[in-house]
């Protein structure tokens, strides 16, 4: 419809007297058919809230908008002005003397944007505040205070004058309001500054929490230098100053805090190593120079920190210096080979990561080919064990040909089968991917080679795969058609990992998704190993059934479950599970395979039968 139709349809509908139910069907129906439907919010939400608000709000919610979607994705701003200014100004009075934050807030925001547009944010900043203050002097309860301030959870910057105020109303409510509304903080030290009079009421009210939050987040990195120092000079004992020092750090983006580290260290030495190894990032190298990162760590190596040396370097060098670093200690006759390999092993492992909810990355220096060469020759278990995650193939990085051929050379299964575990996942035409591919075709050689002993490759490939990171294959389709190792470990020797179950048990539960498609193709293979071994599996191929996973590898698993059930009782749990999930709203579950694999579990098992699910035979009445 043109949006003027969809209007006229929407006005009709809603003047209907129908029952509230039916309604809803009706709206959800034309929701879903109508890309512009979300654009008359300023319409039917007024008047659904008002019909039934328990009913329609989570409705209203689902589908709120301020801007209309055209054909062709075109987009226009729904407009707070004329006729809909007047029916969006009431609908927003309702709400608020409802206490409804969540719509509250969305109106709210819309009526902001109309007001002030994207540009005039200190006039729309004071418009928040002003109506904030205007509602809390309106309470008469403390308790009152809460949905003020979730009604006002909208973005905007505090003054300290308005900050001032908020505190003295409510220190224990308004205090973290007032902290996620602090100026945003800039890169490096530009525009700190602490705000004194904030602080000043914070200490009236010996409130230690808020005041250090304050702290962090405001303060001047030249007053931060003092106050460190000065704690350093009058706090004696380690365990003390290491709370203080907490206490104070500042918080902030780009903060090179290497300059006053350095000082701390030669003030009190090892006794802030536990308040400064967790903050290492925050020391920075230089674009042409090491910067007081070099600084810092030439200090511990002429103290004899090699401990506090290492973690800089690994943390804060460039991949340049890592490696240096390592070739040196490798080529050293002068140390003894015990302190080389402690060195060593401290300067193994992650330089740096970042983690958030669901998401986690980390940075890892890796090894160039000689200095990887080198090491392995003088110290092999340094690479199969901490520095085995400094040695990754990859698309923009290192390459490790050289390094490959020596260990098929001297035999070392372990590190050829971790080389084939990143290679197998390589390939497009970006980068190292054509001569990694070669490397890749050179593997599939050496495994190709092991099928004559159908347990020995099992075990190498099932190796190989269960190493692959999860996430690490983009595109299956293409990786297939390009990679000769992938397609010989993946597509082709399915039935050759059934010769070794402890392999396939691996495989099964794998991180990537692919590699355990690889074990479910197997599973469902007819083969009296696979049955026994599926059977074996049932507790976790079950869980296929029910959770999210591509379509083409549920089906896989699908033939696995076939293959377990060897037993009436299996098989009564089995499609117990799988009548569970004919009821899964997944529009791209493959139903009709799964409804296959029902059909053959009651065709095998008749017992198992329901009412609905017998025979019926049609015979054609005589005449």
């Amino acid at each position: 419809m043109t949006p003027r139709d969809l209007e006229q349809t929407l006005r009709a509908l809603l003047q209907q007297s129908r029952d509230d139910a039916s309604l809803r069907r009706e709206l959800e129906t034309l929701a879903a058919q109508e890309i512009s439907f979300s654009g008359f919010t300023w319409l039917y939400g007024p008047l659904l809230y008002r019909r039934n608000r328990l009913l329609f709000r989570p409705f209203i919610l689902s589908h709120f908008s301020s801007i209309l979607l055209l054909p062709k994705w075109r987009v226009e701003r729904v407009r707070w002005k004329g006729d809909r200014a007047a029916i969006l100004e009431s609908w927003l009075t309702e709400v608020d003397r409802a206490d409804d934050f969540e719509l509250f807030r969305r109106l709210y925001d819309w009526k902001l944007n109309e007001q002030f547009g994207s540009t005039a944010w200190k006039a729309r900043e004071q418009q928040v505040f002003t109506d904030l203050r205007t509602q809390l002097e309106r309470c008469q309860r403390p308790s009152q205070r809460p949905v003020v301030l979730r009604k006002f959870d909208v973005w905007f910057r505090l003054t300290e004058e308005q900050a001032c105020w908020l505190y003295s109303q409510d220190p224990a409510s308004l205090g973290p309001y007032i902290l996620r509304r602090l100026p945003a903080e800039r890169w490096g030290r530009e525009k700190r500054g602490l705000w004194t009079r904030l602080l000043a009421l914070a200490d009236q009210q010996k409130d230690e929490s808020f005041r250090w939050s304050l702290y962090r987040r405001q303060v001047d990195l030249d007053q931060w230098r003092r106050d460190a120092l000065s704690l350093c000079r009058s706090i004696p004992d380690p365990i003390e100053l290491g709370r203080e020092l907490d206490r104070r750090h500042p918080e902030g983006w780009g903060l090179d805090l290497g300059e006053v580290f350095l000082q701390l260290l030669t003030e009190r030495g090892r006794e802030v190593f536990p308040y400064l190894a967790p903050r290492l990032r925050q020391v920075w190298r230089g674009w042409l120079t090491r910067g007081q990162y070099g600084k810092m760590a030439d200090f511990a190596a002429q103290k004899g920190w090699w401990d506090f040396w290492a973690a800089l370097v690994r943390t804060c060098s460039s991949g340049k210096e890592f490696n240096s670093t390592v070739r040196s200690l490798v080529d050293s006759r002068e140390l003894p080979e015990a302190t080389v390999q402690e060195r060593l092993l401290a300067l193994a492992g992650v330089s740096r990561e970042w983690n958030w909810p669901g998401l986690g990355l980390a940075t890892v220096h890796q090894l160039e080919e000689g200095v990887a060469l080198a090491l392995y020759q003088r110290f092999p278990s340094l690479v199969r064990g901490p520095y085995r995650l400094h040695v990754q193939a990859n698309l923009w990085g290192e390459r490790y040909p050289k390094l490959l051929e020596h260990f098929i050379a001297v035999r070392d299964e372990e590190l050829i089968d971790h080389l084939a575990s990143r290679l197998v996942t390589r390939s497009g035409r970006w980068g190292n991917a054509a001569k990694l591919l070669e490397e890749a075709d050179r593997l599939a050689d050496y495994y190709a080679a092991l099928k004559s002993d159908e347990a020995e490759f099992g075990r190498r490939a099932a190796r190989v795969l269960g190493a692959v990171p999860a996430y690490s294959i983009y595109q299956y389709g293409p990786l297939i058609r390009e990679n000769r190792l992938a397609r010989l470990l993946f597509e082709r020797s399915a039935a050759l990992y059934l010769a070794d179950p402890r392999s396939l048990a691996d495989l099964v539960e794998a991180a990537e998704i692919h590699v355990m498609a690889v074990a479910y193709r197997a599973l469902g293979l007819p083969d009296e190993r696979a049955r026994i071994q599926a059977a074996y599996h049932l507790p976790l191929l079950l869980g296929t059934l029910l959770r999210p996973l591509q379509r083409e590898t549920r089906s896989l698993a699908f033939g696995a479950l076939a293959n377990a059930a060897d037993s009436v009782d299996t098989a009564r749990i089995i499609l117990d599970r799988a009548r569970d999930a004919l009821n899964l709203p997944d529009k791209k579950y493959p139903k009709e395979r799964l409804l296959g694999l029902m059909a053959r579990l009651l065709h095998q098992y008749p017992e198992l039968r329901g009412p609905r699910e017998q025979p019926v035979v049609f015979e054609r009445k005589a005449a």
